[in-house]
């Protein structure tokens, strides 16, 4: 196919009198349908019942599109998602996204994860929670007095100051600002990209040592596992840092406890949510760090891995890429790591071409990363996308992450849109929902299919990205039969809810 096109366009190149040979309109259709048939999804072959829902859905996605191309303020897909969040809970599309089966999520941080709300109406009601302001001048949740919170104010039980405070609802909500990004003006309130990631890492300070207690992190965990499961995500590969636990009789819970603790959760949540496959973890430490601190780390991970090695599978470095060492600077630690160590790379998360941080892409690759981390600037190395494409290495893309955390305004501008349009391996992620409002991974999707895809893409791109992310997950070969069996029913279930309600018509 691909080599008619080209002769096609060599017609119209060598010679002026092209129309003598074949329509102008033959070959503008030839080279839009050879498009469509090298991207993502471009090769999958609906049903019938698929091809009578792809209708229905494309009818709906061109009518969202268009009243947004005739009004920008109804323009969901080219929004900030704290500006367009209202429309999308109102869309069709998002809807029907909401009700699809997503197979996994692969990328996504533990104590992000779970909604503000959540944990403001049943952690913070708590009456032995504690807060403090530490010298940063951040608040500290914590269920201890602890001289590593460095609070240089004294600690004050939440429910009393929630109870001294004039309006209930407006502590609350204010309470909630210390632990969501959200603000109607984000061009106001974080003008760039490092004032915002300053914000957003001060949160995981705020929220840290109060999922550190025992009973909270369980209580949490069952939360994280709901909220995922409520949106359709049958599978989880998540980042955590398995910091020690500890408890109100002055236990500490190591690592390997943490472990053993969250699996014993994952199977009880197994049994009783029918087609829930699980959880697997990938160990990560903070990238702003020495290598003694590193290789300590590893050993730690490694530790786990033996104990638990269809648990604890990978090992990677979180943290803001443009401020933290880059991987060349651990490049001798990874190369010698064990060979059962698995690395998935946070790498090419920046707006920098050349730099050290958008050369991480570079080290991912050449220390044999099992997936890429966002990924957001592969689209400036062409050997290395191209590399990704043999190596079939799936990019982990987060599109409403990469637009709140300062690397694109409009995503219709993001490079996951290059990616579809060359089948660059990809899943969709969520990352950080917890922190700005987007529980789930439906609003990512709403955003990779409104906004990264053609106008013309439907059903094909959206079964494609499904079926993405079980491929590239690190499911061994029997799980994997096990999760196309389970998405599959799930998929044809949907599809036939879709034909038998007014879900979109």
């Amino acid at each position: 196919m691909f080599e008619n096109i080209w002769l096609l366009l060599l017609v119209c190149l060598f010679y002026s009198s092209w129309a003598e040979f074949i329509s102008y309109e033959n070959v503008r259709n030839s080279i839009m349908n050879a498009e469509e048939g090298i991207a993502l999804g471009g090769r999958i072959m609906l049903n019938e019942k698929e091809e009578t829902v792809n209708r229905i859905l494309m009818e709906t996605k061109k009518l969202e599109l268009g009243q947004g191309l005739r009004n920008e303020k109804k323009n969901a897909a080219g929004m900030h998602f704290f500006k367009a969040k209202h429309l999308i809970d109102q869309s069709k599309v998002f809807e029907f996204i909401k009700r699809m089966p997503k197979g996994a999520t692969l990328h996504a941080h533990n104590t992000a994860q779970v909604s503000s709300e959540w944990i403001i109406q049943n952690v913070t009601y708590n009456p032995k929670l504690y807060m403090c302001t530490n010298s940063d001048n951040v608040l500290v949740f914590t269920f201890r007095k602890h001289s590593s919170h460095n609070c240089r104010t004294s600690y004050r039980r939440v429910v009393d100051e929630r109870k001294k405070s004039r309006d209930i609802k407006l502590f609350d909500k204010k309470l909630e600002t210390n632990i969501n990004l959200y603000t109607p003006t984000p061009e106001v309130k974080y003008p760039s990209t490092n004032e915002v990631w300053r914000k957003f890492q001060n949160m995981f300070t705020t929220v840290s040592d109060m999922i550190r207690f025992l009973p909270i992190f369980r209580a949490y965990h069952i939360r994280l596992l709901e909220e995922l499961y409520e949106d359709g995500i049958m599978y989880i590969e998540m980042r955590m840092s398995f910091q020690k636990l500890y408890d109100l009789f002055g236990n500490i819970y190591s690592p390997l406890a943490i472990a053993k603790d969250l699996k014993r959760i994952v199977e009880e949540f197994k049994i009783k949510n029918a087609g829930f496959l699980g959880l697997k973890t990938i160990f990560s430490t903070h990238r702003n760090t020495d290598k003694s601190t590193v290789l300590k780390e590893l050993d730690t991970f490694l530790k786990l891995h033996a104990a638990f090695p269809e648990f604890v599978v990978g090992f990677d470095l979180v943290g803001q890429e443009d401020i933290g060492k880059p991987l060349l600077f651990f490049a001798d630690i990874f190369s010698v790591a064990h060979k059962s160590a698995k690395f998935f790379f946070h790498a090419g998360e920046t707006n920098w071409y050349g730099q050290s941080t958008d050369l991480n892409l570079l080290d991912a690759l050449l220390l044999n990363t099992t997936r890429i981390g966002h990924g957001y600037a592969l689209i400036k190395h062409p050997i290395l996308w191209n590399t990704v494409k043999k190596r079939d290495i799936a990019v982990e893309v987060s599109p409403i992450s990469n637009q709140i955390l300062g690397l694109v305004s409009d995503l219709r501008n993001h490079p996951g849109s290059f990616f579809l349009s060359q089948d660059v391996p990809m899943v969709i992620c969520n990352d950080d929902p917890g922190f700005w409002n987007s529980k789930g991974v439906s609003y990512d999707f709403y955003y990779a299919f409104m906004s990264f895809s053609s106008y013309t893409s439907g059903l094909k791109t959206l079964k494609q990205l499904v079926w993405n992310s079980i491929k590239y997950s690190v499911l061994s070969r029997t799980e994997k039969q096990i999760a196309y069996t389970i998405v599959q029913k799930q998929w044809n279930r949907f599809i036939d809810y879709v034909m038998n309600t007014p879900l979109i018509h």
